[in-house]
């Protein structure tokens, strides 16, 4: 019987893990210009060395970022989906954005600075959009011009949100969403 040590591998997702936060934080606080492996190594107290172990280079740890963010709203919006009836998903997809928390902020960070960095590494990313369309548009049985302006609107709210463009008011927001939620009702309804 092998016996197979599990402690490293968990010790190298953790690092990778702090890595990855502290490339997030190193752009919240410079920039994506500021986005180099020795900020990033500093950020999590490694050498760059110890990054480059994990990372071969930036543009491998820009991708892990992206990757990890994207992963991590998707598994947020199945978490929100309340059942398979007609219009659970683009609920899931407007309370999402209701709020904006940690997480959602690291996600609009790191597509953020992969399209700034690396633009053509956001394949995952329009896939990704593409198959929360297609749940929205087709998937949730609505009309599919509510389904777009759902999306419209709440990928604005995200937008508006990562480039401080603006926002709403809280009470703005919560009436707009409010209003989606009760238009997704409306055309959930059977005639």
């Amino acid at each position: 019987m092998q016996h197979t040590n599990v402690y490293p591998r968990q010790k190298r997702e953790q690092t990778r893990r702090r890595l990855v936060d502290a490339a997030v934080a190193v752009v919240r606080s410079q920039g994506v210009q500021g986005l180099t492996l020795q900020s990033v190594a500093a950020e999590a107290g490694l050498s760059k060395g110890g990054l480059l172990y994990h990372f071969s280079s930036k543009e491998e740890l820009v991708t892990a970022l992206l990757h990890d963010a994207m992963d991590r709203v998707d598994k947020d919006l199945k978490q929100l989906v309340n059942g398979g009836e007609r219009g659970a998903f683009a609920r899931a997809y407007v309370e999402y954005v209701r709020a904006p928390d940690a997480y959602w902020e690291e996600s609009a960070t790191s597509v953020f600075a992969a399209a700034a960095l690396e633009p053509g590494r956001l394949e995952q990313v329009q896939q990704l959009f593409g198959e929360w369309q297609t749940r929205l548009i087709e998937d949730d049985e609505l009309d599919p011009r509510l389904a777009l302006l759902i999306r419209i609107a709440c990928d604005g709210l995200w937008l508006i949100d990562l480039f401080g463009l603006a926002p709403p008011s809280d009470e703005q927001r919560a009436e707009v969403l409010d209003f989606l939620i009760q238009s997704i009702e409306l055309s959930a309804t059977p005639d």
